[in-house]
């Protein structure tokens, strides 16, 4: 038939078309859950380059790393941070499609021989061409389920999707999946050079070198699923030890504040003990009409008094001591510190787990407080049936950003790492008690709602 070219042309065209949509699918997938809505710009713009590379007239080596260059460029565009990350995932997508192709390559070599390449089909074109659409389409459905299973398997294992990466991790993971890169461009390099020495395929002569081949991509995934679930125990490890650093200064804060009630009602003891004493005195200086000597001792009395006493009385000792402390602490400052916090006597509820909420909670919205002209606090706490709700309201002077994956604020500190671990204690405390935390912004506020179940 005359024009079986040009038939043999247009399928192959369709059949490229069709698996750079697939391609961009898969890369949308993959990338989803590490970036912001706009991922699949990322997809989108693999599939036009690569488009692009393919309808020039000359011939582009290694078009598909160029193609993951350009989703690199998309991704760090629409989406400008942790952009180590991105660099890994650009890497290990690049190199799971290689494994994945690879690997259904052997089925549809298979395909060819027993289907397509056999002499029935040589006497009848049209047919070849229709069974070769009807093969490669098998083939990218490999290709596809395969990468699925991989993308999964990565997602299941890389668990905090929006951690920041560090220079140091990512040079790590780096240094291991840059073996495999190097036996990749290795064993294209061997083909390549065989092919232009003897004009003839590598594994046409020698089998032996695509069995290889394969195992070789297969030893190089695991090797990739390794690298993953290392690096992420590790930043596991990495998280428990600082979060156990907070704890430990959790506690001190809490020693603090036990030594404080005590010296506090150490002084109220003093003063009922001596409250006689000066009882007399003030009669003796009354019945002796000296007024200024009077007015003198009870003012002295009197800020002896106040300083000894809690300024907010909530009904539990060590959350008056935290309260009046951070009250202080924010009056200095020039904030409006307003509290109506009642501790939940009647409950279960340790004192400890609530200093916990409430130093997290109101340390944060100091920081939040600091670019506003009229700062304010505002601490509170109420029953609503068997839910007890602590809720801290602060001013701000923008929106702040929350993480898609935890519902928590993303921190704003360059020590990224080091920081963001007081809401997350909030919540480990809150679930202790099957309840959760919510952010609720309006306008110029911030508010975190805490619930603890009580019984």
């Amino acid at each position: 038939m005359e024009n079986i070219a040009v038939y043999w042309d247009k399928a192959s065209t369709i059949m490229t078309v069709l698996n750079l949509i697939i391609e961009a699918w898969v890369i949308y997938y993959f990338i989803r859950p590490f970036t912001n809505k706009k991922s699949y710009l990322a997809g989108i713009s693999f599939t036009l380059s690569m488009l692009v590379f393919y309808f020039v007239p000359y011939e582009i080596r290694y078009a598909r790393l160029l193609g993951m260059i350009v989703v690199f460029v998309v991704m760090c565009l629409v989406d400008r941070r942790n952009i180590k990350q991105k660099v890994f995932l650009t890497t290990s997508l690049y190199l799971f499609r290689w494994v994945a192709y690879g690997v259904a390559l052997f089925l549809r070599d298979i395909m060819f021989d027993l289907f397509i390449n056999t002499q029935y089909m040589l006497t009848r074109p049209m047919v070849q061409v229709g069974v070769y659409v009807l093969v490669e389409m098998i083939y990218y459905t490999v290709v596809l389920l395969l990468l699925l299973v991989v993308i999964k398997k990565v997602h299941k294992v890389y668990v905090n999707k929006r951690e920041d990466m560090s220079g140091k991790e990512l040079l790590l993971i780096l240094a291991i999946l840059s073996t495999v890169l190097v036996g990749y461009f290795s064993f294209t390099f061997f083909s390549d050079v065989y092919l232009k020495d003897t004009e003839v395929y590598i594994w046409n002569v020698h089998p032996q070198y695509q069995v290889l081949y394969t195992m070789y991509q297969l030893v190089s995934f695991a090797t990739m699923y390794i690298t993953i679930v290392f690096y992420q125990r590790m930043k596991e490890k990495q998280r428990e030890e600082k979060e156990s650093i907070l704890l430990a200064e959790q506690i001190n804060n809490m020693e603090k504040h036990i030594s404080e009630v005590e010296k506090l009602y150490g002084d109220i003891r003093g003063l009922k003990h001596d409250m006689g004493n000066h009882i007399s005195v003030l009669e003796s200086l009354f019945i002796k009409g000296e007024k200024e000597e009077f007015e003198n001792y009870l003012r002295e009395l009197k800020i002896h008094w106040n300083e000894s006493v809690s300024e907010i009385k909530t009904g539990n000792p060590v959350t008056d001591v935290i309260l009046t402390q951070h009250k202080q602490e924010a009056e200095e400052n020039g904030i409006d510190f307003r509290c109506n916090f009642i501790y939940p006597t009647d409950t279960k509820i340790n004192a400890f787990d609530v200093s916990v909420i409430l130093n997290n909670a109101i340390v944060n919205a100091m920081e939040g407080v600091a670019d506003c002209k009229k700062s304010y606090i505002k601490v509170a706490s109420y029953r609503k049936k068997n839910a007890y709700m602590i809720e801290i309201e602060n001013s701000i002077s923008k929106k702040v950003n929350l993480d898609e994956e935890t519902g928590l604020p993303r921190t704003s500190k360059k020590d990224r790492g080091n920081h963001g671990f007081g809401l997350i204690n909030i919540r480990n405390v809150a679930q202790q008690y099957f309840g959760d935390v919510d952010i609720i912004q309006d306008g110029n506020s911030f508010k975190l709602v805490v619930m603890l179940m009580v019984e």
